[in-house]
């Protein structure tokens, strides 16, 4: 059987969504717009929010970036 996580109680889907975790493997098929590429300047902060926010843990933005820091520096942490 799938387990099963809810939300914390302030979420505001807590009342109605759960995550469930597969007993398969999956893969994500990520839609949308490219990821950034990382050797541009310009996108290098695009590039470094995209990567922390897809595969680091995280409720709130500060878990990812502190305050002054920039996306490109929390990547590299």
């Amino acid at each position: 059987m799938n387990e099963r996580y809810t939300f914390e109680s302030a979420h505001p889907q807590a009342s109605s969504h759960i995550v469930m975790k597969h007993t398969n493997p999956v893969v994500p098929v990520l839609v949308g717009p490219q990821i950034p590429r990382e050797e541009r300047e310009e996108t290098r902060e695009r590039y470094s929010r995209a990567l922390l926010t897809l595969f680091v843990p995280w409720r709130s933005v500060h878990d990812l970036c502190v305050l002054n820091q920039t996306w490109a520096e929390a990547l590299e942490v």
